[in-house]
Order: C-alpha cells, then sequence, then structure tokens
C-alpha cells in the first residue's frame, strides 16, 4: 500500500497540515474539489471585477506556532499592525472599539470597565492559548499533561480564578451587563460570541466562547483569509505537498480494518495508507465512507452532532467605500444597538423564521486588498445573523432576497447613501453555503461551539483526538479541536497526531 498521505479540503486546515506533513517528509497530496483553494476562505469573484475574500473573513484567531512552524513570513504573510477598529454605530452616532479603548458616545466609567475586561483577557491567554494549541485533554491524558495545565490555572492567582469560574457558564449578556452601563456597547461585544453559533445572548456559556475568542485574538493577516490561504498553499507546495484542484472525493475506499485510499467522482482510484479528512464529521463519515463498517454508537453520535446553520453572509460591490457621517473611514462594524436586538435575530432562528432585523458582522477587505475591486470602489463582506439553514417552508429566490434587502435597510440607517453606490451584492444562504462548499448544515464553524462539542469531545468522544474508528483514517477540520475559524489550529494538530502515530507513540498506523 501506498505510503502517501491523502487529504481530503483545501481549506487552512488541509493546508496547514499539507505543510506541516510534507515538512516532516511524508509524501503529501491534497485534494479540493472546487477550483480554487480556501474552502469557506477561498476568493471569488461575485460581480465583474470586484472580488470577495472568503465567508469568513476573521483571521484574528490564526495559531502562532502554525505560523511559526511553517515559517509563513518566508511566503509573504504580514500581521496587521494592530486590530482593526470596530464600528457600533446608533441612528445618532456610536462607539469605536479599538485596541487602547472605547472612543464615541461612552464616558470615562465605560472605559475603565473595558480595560479590566481586556486586563482578565491577557491574563488567562497563555492558559487559553495552552490548552487551545495542544492535543484536546481528555481523561486519557497523561499526568503531566493535566498537572502541566493545572498548575498554569493555579498560577493566574485566586481572584483571576474565581471570575473565570463565574463567567465560564455565563450568557453573554449577563457577562456584559455585569461589566457595561452602555447597551451599545454590550451588544458589540457581544455579538462575536453569537457569530456562526444556534444561540442568543442569553444562552448560556456564551461568554466563554467570547472569551476564548478573544484570548486566542491576534492583530490578524494583512489582506484577510484569501491573503493566508496564499501564503499557505505556497508553504505547502514548497516543503514538497501536491494541491490538486477540481478533484472531487467520492468515496473513502476501505474498511474496518482501515482505509485504502479514496475514490473521485470519476472513477479514479487513488491508494494511501492514511487519510485525513478536513471536511465536517457528517459529509465524511455519513457521506464519503461506508457506515455500515462504522461502530453502531459512533454513527449515532455523529447523525447528533448539531451543525445548524445560523448564519449567512452577503458581499457587497459599492463605487464608494463606507464613511461615518463625520467623513471617518469604516473598515469593520457590528450592528444591533441592544442585547435585545440581538435576542431577537436568534428568536428567528428558533421558530425556523429568517429574521426580519438581523444583526451584521461587516468587514471592508478592498481597504487592504485595493485588487479587490475597481480604484476608489468597496467591497463589502457581511456576515448576518438571524439565518436558519432549515427555513420554514423552504428557501426560495423570494426568501434570498429578502434577506438581501434586509440588510441593505439595515446598513441604509447608517449610510444613508448607499443604496445609490451600490453595483451588485450576493447573498448565500446557509443553504447556498452548503451547496458550493459541501458543509452540511451550512454551518460556518462545521458545528456548533457548546460544551458537549468542545475539546476531546468534538466532533464526538470516539474521534476527539483525530483518530477515528477506522484505523489510519483521521479528521482536522473545524469540527475538531480548537474549533472553527480561521485558525489553522484543527490541521496542524491532526498532523501532529499523525506524525505521533508514525513515530510509535500513539498507536500505530
Amino acid at each position: 500500500m501506498s505510503e502517501r498521505i491523502i487529504i481530503i479540503g483545501g481549506g487552512p486546515n488541509g493546508l496547514a497540515a499539507a505543510g506541516l506533513l510534507a515538512k516532516a517528509g511524508r509524501d503529501v497530496l491534497l485534494l479540493e474539489a472546487r477550483d480554487r483553494l480556501g474552502g469557506l476562505a477561498a476568493r471569488d469573484t461575485f460581480h465583474e471585477g470586484y472580488a470577495a475574500p472568503g465567508v469568513l473573513h476573521d483571521t484574528r484567531g490564526l495559531r502562532p506556532h502554525v505560523v511559526e512552524a511553517l515559517d509563513l513570513a518566508r511566503y509573504g504573510l504580514r500581521f496587521r499592525p494592530a486590530p482593526l477598529n470596530v464600528w457600533a454605530p446608533t441612528a445618532a452616532g456610536g462607539v469605536w472599539i479599538t485596541q487602547d479603548g472605547l472612543i464615541g458616545d461612552v464616558d470615562e466609567a465605560e472605559n475603565v470597565a473595558y480595560a479590566k475586561l481586556r486586563a482578565l483577557i491577557e491574563r488567562v491567554r497563555p492558559v487559553v492559548a495552552r490548552v487551545m494549541d495542544g492535543l484536546p485533554l481528555s481523561p486519557e491524558s497523561s499526568l503531566w499533561s493535566l498537572l502541566r495545565t493545572g498548575w498554569a490555572l493555579r498560577r493566574l492567582g485566586p481572584e483571576t480564578m474565581m471570575e473565570l469560574l463565574r463567567v465560564a457558564p455565563m450568557s453573554v449578556a449577563d457577562w456584559m451587563r455585569d461589566t457595561f452601563a452602555s447597551e451599545r456597547v454590550r451588544a458589540a461585544l457581544a455579538l462575536p460570541a453569537l457569530l456562526g453559533q444556534h444561540t442568543g445572548p442569553r444562552s448560556p456559556h456564551t461568554a466563554t466562547n467570547l472569551l476564548v475568542q478573544e484570548a486566542l485574538a491576534g492583530p490578524g493577516v494583512l489582506g484577510g483569509a484569501a491573503a493566508l490561504v496564499g501564503h499557505l498553499a505556497e508553504a505547502a507546495e514548497a516543503q514538497g505537498a501536491v494541491l490538486r484542484r477540481g478533484t472531487r472525493v467520492a468515496r473513502i475506499d476501505g474498511d474496518r480494518d482501515g482505509v485504502t485510499g479514496v475514490t473521485l467522482d470519476d472513477g479514479e482510484r487513488l491508494r494511501s495508507r492514511v487519510v485525513l479528512s478536513t471536511l465536517d464529521p457528517k459529509t465524511t463519515f455519513l457521506s464519503l465512507f461506508d457506515r455500515r463498517q462504522l461502530p453502531v454508537d459512533f454513527v449515532r453520535d455523529v447523525e447528533r452532532y448539531r451543525m445548524r446553520g445560523s448564519t449567512a453572509s452577503m458581499q457587497l460591490a459599492l463605487t464608494a467605500p463606507l464613511r461615518t457621517a463625520g467623513g471617518e473611514r469604516v473598515e469593520a462594524m457590528r450592528t444591533g444597538e441592544t442585547l435585545d436586538d440581538l435576542e431577537r435575530a436568534f428568536d428567528g432562528l428558533k421558530y425556523r423564521r429568517r429574521a426580519e432585523a438581523p444583526v451584521l458582522e461587516a468587514w471592508v477587505p478592498s481597504a487592504e486588498d485595493p485588487t479587490l475591486c475597481p480604484e476608489g470602489h468597496a467591497v463589502v463582506s457581511v456576515l448576518v445573523h438571524g439565518v436558519p439553514r432549515d427555513l420554514a417552508g423552504g428557501w426560495t429566490a423570494g426568501e434570498r432576497d429578502a434577506v438581501g434587502d434586509a440588510v441593505i435597510r439595515t446598513l441604509t440607517r447608517y449610510f444613508p447613501s448607499l443604496p445609490e453606490h451600490l453595483v451588485d451584492a450576493e447573498v448565500l444562504t446557509p443553504e447556498d453555503i452548503e451547496a458550493r462548499f459541501g458543509v452540511a448544515g451550512g454551518h460556518l464553524l462545521h458545528g456548533e461551539h457548546a460544551p458537549d462539542q468542545l475539546l476531546f469531545m468534538r466532533p464526538t468522544r470516539q474521534a476527539g483526538q483525530y483518530r477515528t474508528p477506522i484505523p489510519r483514517l483521521y479528521v482536522g477540520g473545524a469540527s475538531s479541536h480548537p474549533g472553527g475559524g480561521v485558525t489553522c489550529g484543527p490541521g496542524a494538530l491532526a498532523a501532529r497526531a499523525i506524525l505521533r502515530a508514525k513515530a510509535g507513540v500513539e498507536p500505530a498506523m
């Protein structure tokens, strides 16, 4: 049998795994179904002359250990000098969320509270990074690993540990209400904990989502996710990995004794001793692999794994950049002026309705990458929270247009001249995301971030360490630890698990 390692999926996780395995001397073949690499972070032209740099536009979570291991700076990766300032508008003004504080319609007490919040995040950052950048801790983890993590927590001090224990089970709404008096600040800071999730601000444990996101956040990649994809591909190919685009896998071959390779859509069979899937678990195990060869309890766990798409994507082509009424250029913004606005968007999800007033996170990638559009124009990338995959009555062209109309209506409230500058727009509902990118449920994170779907239980207990019940079949996409988003963490850790197994540290391949 060929010693080649086949990787299914050419998103950031697949590319990171390909580069690291090839760097370790392995024969690596990556197969990407679309004609371009990047998955949800791929650059796509949506109107002649206008390109979107990926549905997922937040690269703040890119893991430093991946950047270092692949020497991505050598291939052109550059970080922003500072995180983007985020505008949280209101009809009468708004608040700028910056690295150094809050600017706008806030008083000094809010800035003091914000500084305390940032200080807490900085204190816990090393511990969160230790947990998220290593193989997931589990009851089977070595005593040494557990002791090291416990000691790191103890070194935080009793006050910080008590605050962590208090915050972890909370809803993000309760945490923000405890921290800030300004409803606009509360809503703006809470929104990132909800994007891609089937939750509202009052859902339990959403405070943990926000805390982990912020503790892992860096300044972000200059040029965004599409630029990162280019750097990852160049690094992987430089190490000797072969990246095949436009190559769809129809079946993962093998049985309960182990994988033997894959069969492509055109019938070609590729032999391989190891297969790493960076696709979601429902696609991997229920569509590509013969489920009759899988343990019954494992199939049941995969079927129960929650991947309820809740966020749409919209790309806008404009003839002018976004500017506030005061003339300030906007590169990132969040709508939803109150926590109740965020909760009402979640109400739509609960009852399988699209939210009449969805909440938005928007980014203007053309501010950093002017090649995305004609000179002086702009591309705006929007994540639209409150759009269910399983819409009652099903998705139609009219329902899709209604989502776009709601987004334009919301943005026009803060940019009255926007309709005059609108060239074109593309809306991708969760159903469209599922069809275009092959993600079950159209879920941007390949599965919800919830206590029972994190760490060694992501995606299931039997596949939570990247190995699966099928020998030599591994998983390493966003449905694996440390979770979804543009981080490259799951792919890198899956590559580490494969290399450890080859070295005899884990059960042999």
